[in-house]
Order: structure tokens, then C-alpha cells, then sequence
């Protein structure tokens, strides 16, 4: 199987700085809103952790995240997620690289394969030997992926994400369980 550059099916920026834009509180300003690194965790971006910004002035189309975006944590334990919402005026700090898909790859598939082991791997040979390990934009672009044809790639994305959901309801039901042994010891 044929191994390609990220570079090659992706375009990869980074983030916004955001106290370039921030203005008071009190000022009128556009608002916005962007992830935090507490909200993407295991291919997930968790609604309730997103945090709230006004603006100065605003925001280059650039750094607006759209549905099918992937975004990576640029600082361990670098976990990349799907936007796969809709939500106006979302944007991703300096801290993130924002990922858009720019040839024939599916975009769910991408980010499962940016949080697997073979990419893990090559990260940290990248950042290797350095104090402060943080990806550059230049390390991502020359991470290597298999390329799969597209009908494969929306398979392996469905079957991932299935899992991936899987997992979620049984934490979910530990927790209940959890909850509901709490509530029978009390009451005893």
C-alpha cells in the first residue's frame, strides 16, 4: 500500500492567536467561539468545554472551522478531532492546527488515523530530543499516511466511529451503575 505525505491530501495551518483579537469584555465586539484543549479528547470535542471571546476586529475566513475540519493538538498528547458540527463563528487558537482536506480522503477517516499508533510513532520521533515538545506545522505536513481509495476509507471511518460510541455507552453505563449502587448504600 502506497504511503503518502499529509502535505499532499491536506492543507495544514495553525490556530489563531488570540490575544492579537481579544478586546474587553465591555467593548462591542464580534463574538466567537473556540476550543479549548480541555474539550478534544479521544477524537471528541466536548460542546459544554468550548469557551466564549469578543473580538476587535474580525477573524480571516482562514481560522473560521467549518463542518469536516480536523483539528490537532499541537502540544501532547496531540489528539486530533472531526468537527463534525455546525456551529457559527467556531475557530481554533494557536495551540491547534487546523486541518482541511484537499483531495480525495474522507475526513473522518483522517482524523482516526492522526490519533493512531503509526502517527504517535512518527510525532515523537519528530519532536524527539527537544525540552518543549510541540509540533511544528512543517512536522505535520511531512507525517506519512497509507492511502486507502475513498470507499474503504468511509468503511474503517464508520466502523471506528461505531466503536468509538460503543465505548462512550458503556462508560455511560458504569457511571449510572455507579450512581444507582450510591443511591441504594445511602438509603440502607
Amino acid at each position: 500500500m502506497e504511503e503518502v505525505k499529509l502535505e499532499k491530501v491536506a492543507e495544514i495551518s495553525s490556530g489563531l492567536v488570540l490575544n492579537r483579537f481579544s478586546s474587553d469584555q465591555e467593548k462591542e465586539g464580534e463574538e466567537y467561539i473556540y476550543i479549548t484543549l480541555k474539550s478534544v479528547e479521544g477524537n471528541k470535542i466536548n460542546l459544554e468545554l468550548l469557551e466564549y471571546m469578543n473580538m476587535q476586529r474580525k477573524v480571516q475566513e482562514r481560522y473560521i472551522l467549518h463542518k469536516g475540519d480536523i483539528i490537532m493538538k499541537l502540544a501532547p498528547p496531540f489528539s486530533a478531532a472531526l468537527i463534525d458540527f455546525d456551529l457559527p463563528n467556531l475557530i481554533a487558537p494557536s495551540n491547534f492546527a487546523i486541518i482541511r482536506i484537499k483531495k480525495d480522503f474522507d475526513a473522518e477517516y483522517l482524523s482516526f488515523i492522526l490519533n493512531g499508533k503509526l502517527i504517535r510513532r512518527q510525532l515523537n520521533r519528530l519532536v524527539e530530543g527537544t525540552i518543549l515538545t510541540i509540533i511544528k506545522i512543517s512536522y505535520l505536513n511531512e507525517l506519512k499516511i497509507k492511502q486507502r481509495n475513498k470507499k474503504e476509507q468511509i468503511k474503517y471511518a464508520k466502523i471506528l466511529s461505531l466503536l468509538l460510541k460503543r465505548r462512550e455507552l458503556k462508560k455511560m453505563i458504569l457511571e449510572l451503575e455507579e450512581q444507582l449502587m450510591n443511591n441504594i448504600l445511602s438509603n440502607l
